[in-house]
């Protein structure tokens, strides 16, 4: 008897971790009034905060019911108001579900439509530093970036993307930018999308503004909303690291490596956003696989000056070891590679353009990145 007891709740505990697939309807407004969409914008609302699933789009429910004739990322639609369906399946067991898609066209009734295809992304400058960073790659997850015929039923393996801080530079495919761009002032970016079947090239433009804040913490893990943007394209909807079913801004554990946000701040200086052990480039507080709660650090205080400075950058630390140092200039670049020492405990910055840049200090293993001006 008590075998099937273990056994009903063993069944009722699997009903319950693999509970039945659901899909939700949405809408698409297309806002620019071309004929061409992006459907994948459309996931995150799909599925919700469902993890273990897949969705896919189709132009009949009986195609999305026997889960055939999926529609191309890039999907031309015929008619105002157009109907598709969505299937939502699940990757560990074998439900699904779907949903109604309506495609509407926006009818621009209090004012004209944004000039050129462009179209504003705002960044919230939390700390007042006047210094923020966009992941340009990921903008089109937010409802901004518009398609048109150009890229009506190709897949991303047929196109190429490259961006530029203006337009003739575009046009000639020169100086590109860093998709992870970092900007001060309000910035206009130009997106150059190639058609790598055909070769036809369009641009379009859109505008990066930083704007003021107050700073919230929804979740208590020491890092505010804005700043659990972890793909940073300016929305923090669509930011679930560890597949919890929790947005980062709700999880105050966003790796889910069973060490608390809050607690992955290695370097003891109040906060987990410029951790990296493993100097990756990814902050430890987004890696499950950096644990290193248990590990005692030896606290590595880090001090530049002159700042501002006009020739010779000095780097004091305690304790003061060998130090492996970097620049960055605001667009990413890096400007110089150094290594800093007792004996040689100056870096010459006089080449420096006037303006702000970023040092990268690792010291003892542990890295940490400082902003200075440069007069």
């Amino acid at each position: 008897m008590k075998y099937k007891v273990l056994l009903f709740f063993a069944f009722f505990y699997s009903l319950i971790i693999h509970a039945q697939t659901v899909a939700y309807d949405a809408t698409f407004i297309n806002f620019d009034n071309t004929d061409c969409i992006d459907l994948f914008i459309l996931n995150t609302t799909v599925k919700g905060h469902q993890v273990d699933v897949e969705v896919s789009y189709h132009n009949s429910l009986v195609d999305a019911q026997n889960n055939i004739n999926p529609l191309t990322r890039f999907y031309t639609y015929t008619s105002n108001n157009e109907t598709v369906y969505a299937r939502v399946s699940n990757t560990v067991n074998a439900t699904y579900a779907t949903s109604q898609i309506t495609i509407a066209l926006n009818v621009f009734t209090c004012c004209p439509p944004p000039p050129n295809g462009q179209y504003q992304f705002d960044f919230c400058d939390v700390d007042n530093d006047g210094v923020e960073t966009a992941y340009l790659n990921n903008l089109y997850q937010t409802e901004g970036r518009i398609y048109n015929t150009l890229l009506c039923g190709l897949y991303d393996n047929e196109l190429t993307v490259t961006y530029h801080l203006s337009y003739q530079d575009a046009v000639d495919d020169l100086n590109p930018i860093n998709p992870v761009f970092t900007f001060s002032t309000d910035t206009y970016i130009y997106s150059k999308v190639k058609n790598t079947v055909n070769t036809e090239v369009n641009i379009f433009d859109y505008i990066l503004n930083i704007t003021t804040c107050t700073p919230v913490d929804d979740d208590a893990d020491g890092i505010d909303n804005v700043r659990e943007d972890a793909n940073r394209n300016g929305n923090i909807n669509d930011d679930d690291t560890d597949n919890d079913g929790l947005k980062n801004f709700e999880d105050d554990d966003d790796d889910g490596d069973g060490v608390l946000t809050i607690n992955e701040d290695y370097n003891n200086n109040g906060s987990p956003l410029d951790d990296d052990t493993n100097s990756n480039e990814i902050p430890d507080y987004l890696e499950s696989n950096v644990t290193l709660s248990t590990v005692t650090f030896n606290e590595v205080k880090i001090k530049i000056y002159p700042n501002p400075v006009t020739d010779y950058l000095k780097i004091e630390s305690n304790p003061l070891k060998e130090a492996s140092v970097a620049i960055f200039d605001l667009n990413g670049r890096k400007i110089l590679n150094h290594t800093y020492s007792v004996n040689y405990n100056a870096i010459n910055v006089t080449k420096l353009h006037t303006g702000v840049y970023f040092i990268s200090i690792k010291v003892n293993g542990v890295q940490t990145t400082k902003k200075f001006i440069k007069k």
